[in-house]
């Protein structure tokens, strides 16, 4: 069983040009990502032009705070209903958050929304919702945008609501700059974890002894996989040993995928070495 590597690019980038130059730069899937609101997407449309390139989709997500933005609830909504146009794709985004509460004060009503999302995915023959872990710059007690940012938290999620379609999508780049071991983590929780995303950060431990984890002065970078501090070779092994069938899309820094294309192709390139 061989992962699939491909790319995360957002929706407004897609048109053929763009689709066949990840088929050139090697990925074999791509995910599919919007911010906040799906806009004026018609998905259709986007699903055709997609199946014409031959890439399979592996994930549909839409980055925000659905239990505070209607847009973003919404968009979770359309994407589950809409889903199968594109194979058998994912559908993912942020958990939510109550603003300004704790992860426990926010459980009641994710779990609100999060059943409905369920009972849609299971009425649409959805293949999973899967919850990504950035922290936005949230913590435990206070934030705007997500709870679902560490073991404690997931814990928490999945006693409230133990699904065998909801689970995790996941990176080594959010461990690491949490100080928390991607591996071991993974290792963990390889039965929730159905997506991962291609980005890594990087520690710089003397800056950090020097001038702190708030200082002006970052200690922690976030890069692309290859340049950071994770040994992708042991994840994917990790991964094949379970059985993983999922795939590891190419995540990246800035407002464009195709920004600086040879980083990209050599990242992927060594993702590629890495499964094998």
């Amino acid at each position: 069983m061989s992962i699939a590597i491909g790319a995360l690019v957002a929706a407004k980038e897609l048109d053929r040009e763009h689709l066949a130059f990840l088929k050139q730069m090697g990925c074999e899937t791509v995910g599919i990502t919007f911010w906040e609101t799906l806009g004026e997407t018609d998905l259709i449309a986007l699903a055709e032009l997609v199946n014409e390139a031959g890439l399979p989709v592996s994930a549909l997500s839409v980055w925000g705070n659905p239990l505070a933005n209607p847009s973003t609830a919404e968009g979770w909504k359309t994407l589950i209903r809409h889903a199968s146009l594109f194979g058998s794709p994912f559908v993912t985004g942020f958990a939510g958050r109550v603003p300004n509460a704790s992860v426990e004060e926010s459980i009641p009503a994710w779990k609100d929304l999060f059943s409905d999302l369920l009972e849609e995915a299971y009425r649409c023959d959805c293949k999973g919702l899967l919850m990504e872990n950035c922290r936005m710059g949230d913590v435990w007690k206070r934030g705007k945008w997500n709870i679902a940012i560490n073991d404690d938290a997931w814990t928490l999620l999945f006693s409230n609501l133990d699904d065998e379609r909801l689970g995790l999508e996941w990176e080594p780049c959010h461990q690491v700059e949490a100080f928390v071991d991607p591996l071991d983590q993974l290792r963990r929780w390889l039965p929730s974890i159905k997506h991962i995303h291609g980005k890594d950060a990087c520690v710089d431990w003397t800056r950090l002894k020097t001038f702190g984890l708030y200082a002006k002065q970052k200690a922690i970078t976030t890069t692309l996989p290859g340049l950071g501090d994770t040994d992708w070779k042991a994840l994917c092994t990790v991964l094949q040993n379970s059985g993983y069938e999922g795939s590891i899309d190419l995540e990246t820094e800035g407002s464009s995928f195709f920004d600086d294309p040879p980083s990209k192709t050599q990242a992927l390139s060594y993702l590629r070495s890495c499964r094998s």
